[in-house]
């Protein structure tokens, strides 16, 4: 099976996501990161709690249950086929923010600050989009050409090498198997 870094935007019911989503008339407003060795853990900076938005930092999402507390979560699925040595940076990474993940903070002020085009560098602090794009650009996945702090989720739809491998609801796709996942973007890479 091919390694993949896959892209998840949704757009949940949320009161925060419903402002973002009237500013930007995006889609989708929020990103999250996965792979397929790990489908079922998907990685974000967002709300900590599933009931309140504060506080926020890096989350394993699979296990806020942010989602189930919605009908039907709109999302789209992007992968990234990577190479060996991308992949083991990804799985660095993603250890490296587990393991500290209590330094780690949500931008609520880049989130604002982004909403006027105006870049904000905390130290250990990111936006969702931000986390992603950071993650990307660490690994070689993927170029941005603006700064990481103004990356909207929207822009991942718009990157060179991404594949959308899935569209519907985000709790369907909690029942595809990694494999099959990876399945589909092989037919999106070979058409």
């Amino acid at each position: 099976m091919k390694n993949m870094i896959y892209v998840i935007l949704t757009q949940t019911g949320t009161l925060p996501a419903k402002i973002i989503k009237f500013v930007t008339k995006a889609p989708y407003n929020h990103t999250s990161i996965t792979s397929n060795d790990e489908l079922m853990d998907i990685y974000s900076f967002c709300r900590k709690y599933r009931l309140v938005p504060l506080p926020a930092g890096f989350v394993n999402e699979s296990e806020l249950g942010v989602f189930d507390m919605f009908n039907f979560v709109p999302c789209e699925v992007y992968g990234f086929e990577v190479t060996d040595e991308q992949f083991d940076k990804y799985r660095k990474l993603i250890a490296k923010f587990k393991r500290d993940s209590k330094v780690y903070s949500y931008n609520v002020l880049g989130l604002f600050a982004l909403a006027f085009g105006i870049p904000v560098h905390r130290k250990n602090h990111f936006i969702c989009s931000q986390f992603v794009a950071h993650i990307l650009t660490e690994c070689g996945v993927a170029i941005f050409n603006k700064d990481l702090c103004l990356v909207k989720p929207d822009d991942f739809r718009y990157l060179d090498k991404a594949q959308l491998v899935y569209k519907g609801d985000m709790k369907a796709l909690s029942r595809l198997s990694a494999e099959r996942l990876a399945r589909l973007a092989t037919r999106q890479f070979n058409t």
